[in-house]
């Protein structure tokens, strides 16, 4: 293998601490444990890589993602291990998939072409207020209130995204924190704090501007050829197709809150009238 650089083992150093990082909180999320196996590999760390391939194949078993117990699989082959225990790891995941029906795997449906009408952004919006209110995060009169912000800012045009976040902000709500928990657990959307990424406003550029200042979804680091996505409201999928679509990248949600993402939005507003 090619030695590396030392600006790109650098960076790919950084990229493994930013994965270990999103574990911290999210130990099971699959794109994370295998975009570290894959920087490991690079890195030429194969004992960190086989720990993180390891862990990626018992949560896949979990999931039952196909999709990553077929590349799972495929890592499995190449590592040409003859060890019984290698022997198991591969026959057990041979008969998860094959239970499924499923020997190769189809590749994930593209995104919808069509882009969502601001009604229907508005309409993932009143749904996110409605699941608030229905576990108790809102009271009757929070919900309330929001409902009507939701509606008279919509008619507006506004210089950040309408969302239910930004409103309880604006009402300065008190229990912010704990929401924020609650939405993470709830959609399975690691929370991320944008400050720590230096150089993130040209990852912003891998969507237009005026996308990310009405929609909820922002582009602040990539991991291969994958971006991950700042995101307002993790329920909203429809947004991360759209997201998907225009960037031509496959995008992974981060839950952020109202205040990180206006400041992000703001340099890369800033960065946009610099250059």
């Amino acid at each position: 293998m090619s030695e590396l650089g030392k600006s790109s083992r650098q960076e790919l150093e950084e990229t493994v601490e930013m994965l270990e990082h999103i574990l911290e909180v999210m130990p099971d999320d699959l794109f994370t444990l295998r975009a570290l196996y894959e920087t490991s590999l690079k890195l030429e760390h194969p004992e960190k890589a086989f720990e993180a391939l390891a862990r990626l194949d018992e949560q896949a078993r979990v999931a039952q993602n196909l999709e990553i117990i077929d590349f799972v699989l495929t890592q499995y082959e190449l590592i040409s291990d003859d060890s019984p225990e290698m022997q198991e790891r591969i026959i057990l995941l041979q008969e998860i998939r094959c239970v499924a029906g499923l020997m190769v795997d189809e590749p994930p449906a593209s995104a919808p072409a069509e882009m969502q009408s601001e009604g229907a952004r508005l309409d993932a919006e009143m749904a996110l207020a409605w699941e608030l209110f229905q576990d108790e995060q809102l009271s009757q009169d929070e919900y309330s209130n929001v409902l009507h912000d939701l509606t008279e800012m919509s008619s507006r045009q506004m210089a950040v995204p309408v969302t239910v976040l930004h409103i309880l902000q604006d009402r300065q709500f008190g229990r912010m924190e704990r929401l924020m928990t609650y939405l993470c657990h709830k959609a399975e959307v690691p929370i991320m704090i944008l400050s720590q990424f230096e150089g993130a406003e040209e990852i912003g550029k891998e969507l237009p501007l005026d996308f990310i200042a009405h929609n909820g979804a922002i582009p602040f680091a990539q991991v291969g050829n994958e971006l991950l996505l700042a995101v307002l409201n993790p329920f909203d999928k429809e947004l991360l197709n759209e997201a998907q679509v225009l960037s031509g990248r496959r995008c992974h949600p981060y839950l952020v809150t109202p205040e990180e993402y206006d400041h992000h939005l703001g340099k890369i507003r800033l960065a946009a009238v610099s250059s």
